[in-house]
């Protein structure tokens, strides 16, 4: 992954590189400082985006008629106050801008302290990369066995060019960050030792396994149609039984695998653990994860999940020390990830403050481009 972002990163290094010679890409720009100039597109793209996003939080509402996409008989759901994931109501409209002008913001921002850290880059394989997405623009790609369509379709039509949109969806989330990794190294401005990385990992991760039995079996009809069917009562009470009684001696010293072996062995079973490492958050819905949450380290439970009778599982589940993860943060990827829980929240604001410091000149022609231009071309 550093390697890919570094490889990325060079696109805004060429743009910028072609902007201080004068050689614009394009005939406008939106936001620009000394030492860059973001083009019209980036602009619209971020626009486009938050009224994708507004559109979201407007479906949200019983008000709402997704269908002919207005609200309130056929109001325009950009006149609708919604409510978006930070708890933030606002008119869509105006939030569609309030989220663009934040993005054009934190763009600047990240090209502006990824000069200052003279962050490098390697220019050799960006041609490909760059190749790679212009094949995805001009003749589209597959996703999930699905052919999608050029991507030009969907953003030209709005202004929005090849450039622009390999800046913002591949440079500027890459450059990002690779801005953060220098911020926070070791030996960066905000650097952060291992000793306080190690102590954030031992306060917030949770280390667990955990195995499963069904308590159904699968059925297929004569026409082919498979359905699920609840075991016998009896069945679930032995497995109850069972788990109950593996929970235990584990409880009593006896380790996760050797009752996973156990447990394979009562019941001629394959099963296999499931394991990670991870911070878990307080207000999860996941049920496996609230029941590691209730735990102590070092100690498992028995519990039976599922929404209905053929679909629960029995589970052992156990929670295990994270002192014995102690070659976790050695892996660079997995302590390039603890760093980011560690320290998303204050990059966000170092982004904002940043932002508010730097001169940056918004072009006049911002104000020409409406949330309602991509509804008017909807309803074309």
């Amino acid at each position: 992954m550093r390697n890919f972002t570094k490889i990325l990163c060079v696109v805004l290094a060429l743009i910028v590189a072609l902007s201080a010679a004068s050689c614009s890409l394009t005939q406008q720009y939106s936001y620009k400082t000394d030492d860059v100039e973001l083009p019209i597109g980036v602009y619209i793209y971020y626009l486009y985006n938050a009224y994708n996003q507004a559109q979201s939080y407007a479906q949200q509402s019983d008000k709402y008629d997704s269908e002919a996409g207005t609200y309130d008989g056929n109001k325009s759901f950009l006149k609708m106050e919604i409510t978006d994931d930070d708890g933030v109501t606002a008119v869509a409209e105006d939030w569609i801008i309030s989220k663009a002008e934040e993005s054009m913001n934190e763009a600047v921002a990240v090209y502006y302290e990824f000069n200052k850290l003279k962050a490098t880059i390697d220019e050799a394989e960006i041609a490909e990369t760059r190749s790679s997405y212009k094949d995805y623009w001009d003749n589209g790609y597959e996703y999930y066995g699905y052919n999608q369509p050029a991507l030009s379709e969907t953003y030209e039509p709005y202004g929005i060019g090849f450039d622009s949109f390999f800046l913002v969806n591949v440079t500027i989330n890459y450059m990002k960050s690779e801005v953060f990794e220098r911020e926070y190294a070791v030996d960066g401005p905000q650097a952060v030792s291992d000793e306080e990385l190690q102590k954030f990992f031992d306060e917030n991760y949770t280390s667990y396994k955990y195995f499963s039995a069904d308590l159904y079996t699968s059925t297929e009809d004569e026409s082919g149609t498979s359905s699920n069917v609840a075991l016998t009562e009896e069945e679930i009470k032995q497995y109850t039984k069972s788990f109950e009684s593996y929970a235990k001696s584990i409880n009593s010293g006896s380790s996760f695998s050797d009752i996973l072996d156990k447990y394979n062995s009562d019941y001629s079973a394959s099963a296999t653990a499931t394991e990670n490492v991870t911070k878990i958050d307080e207000d999860t819905d996941d049920d496996v994860l609230k029941a590691i949450l209730e735990l102590k380290e070092g100690e498992a439970v028995s519990k039976t999940i599922g929404d209905s009778d053929t679909s629960k599982k029995a589970y052992i589940i156990y929670k295990a020390p994270i002192s014995d993860e102690k070659d976790y943060l050695s892996d660079e990827e997995h302590r390039a990830s603890v760093l980011s829980e560690m320290k998303s929240d204050d990059f966000t604001e170092l982004l904002e403050t940043l932002a508010a410091a730097i001169n940056i000149d918004k072009s006049a022609a911002c104000n020409s481009y409406k949330p309602s231009m991509f509804e008017a071309k909807d309803s074309k």
